[in-house]
């Protein structure tokens, strides 16, 4: 059994997005993460980082990865919608190879299962090519919501390779549980992103549920999500991110000390 200290953190880029990749590895490295996730694809009208070809940016972030001796674990985050255009991706991919990133991190856009499994399958097959995992993630106000559909999704494609990423927020605002994660094939999970919150937002409130998702999560172990036996019947060998878009936290205390805050947060769970 690994025990916790021994477990390997990675810090999110939701947890601190002001910071550039450079300073972000940099920060995570000092709180003691093992590993982070980088956000080369934007959403919601996000400006696009200069992170490919010849950029200097990619050049500073590979350096710092290099001097840190820090992974990164995710690329974020592949919107699947019905067309996928597979040129772009490569250009992605190609940044996440030089990277040496493990895993990609895929959201559907799109409702027809037959569909996503195909184009799921195809960005597969393409990001193995580049060394990169795809992964799957189950949010409530995209096109797959909940684990099971996940899971029939990806087992339908017939790639081995192909996992689910665990976020308690996400499954418990599908209306999931921890009964739910404990069924999954224990091959099929990734990781697990740790996070806390409050109350359930009103079900028809998507904008809400929104806003929770991307800037009021909490810190682990302060809010209501059942999160120490979650962490009971998943695999001990998984990552352990830290996913905290927390008000109060990022851009109002120091880098550092919210990295750390969080990374003690989840081995208090972890050491329970």
């Amino acid at each position: 059994m690994t025990a916790p200290a021994d477990r390997d953190f990675v810090l999110c880029y939701l947890t601190l997005p002001h910071l550039l990749p450079p300073a972000f590895i940099s920060v995570a490295a000092q709180a003691g993460y093992r590993g982070v996730s980088l956000r080369l694809i934007p959403i919601r009208n996000q400006p696009e980082l200069p992170m490919f070809g010849n950029s200097v940016l990619l050049a500073e972030t590979i350096e710092k990865l290099d001097s840190t001796g820090v992974f990164v674990n995710d690329i974020e985050v592949l919107q699947l919608a019905a067309k996928v255009d597979l040129s772009n991706l490569e250009r992605v991919l190609e940044t996440s190879a030089r990277l040496r990133a493990r895993n990609l991190i895929v959201i559907v856009e799109d409702t027809e299962e037959e569909r996503i499994a195909e184009n799921l399958g195809r960005v597969a097959r393409l990001s193995s090519s580049y060394g990169l995992r795809t992964c799957l993630e189950c949010i409530v106000y995209t096109g797959v919501k909940q684990l099971d559909q996940g899971l029939r999704i990806i087992e339908q494609i017939g790639d081995e390779s192909i996992r689910l990423v665990i976020d308690p927020l996400h499954v418990d605002r599908a209306g999931g549980s921890v009964a739910d994660v404990e069924r999954l094939p224990a091959e099929r999970i990734a990781c697990v992103q740790l996070c806390d919150a409050g109350p359930r937002p009103d079900p028809q409130d998507t904008n809400a549920i929104i806003r929770e998702s991307v800037v009021d999560r909490w810190v682990p172990g302060t809010g209501m999500l059942p999160l120490r036996e979650l962490v009971k019947i998943l695999p001990d060998n998984i990552p352990v991110e830290l996913e905290v878009p927390a008000k109060g936290y990022a851009g109002t205390l120091p880098a550092l000390e919210v990295a750390a805050i969080m990374r003690k947060a989840a081995l208090d769970i972890l050491s329970d």
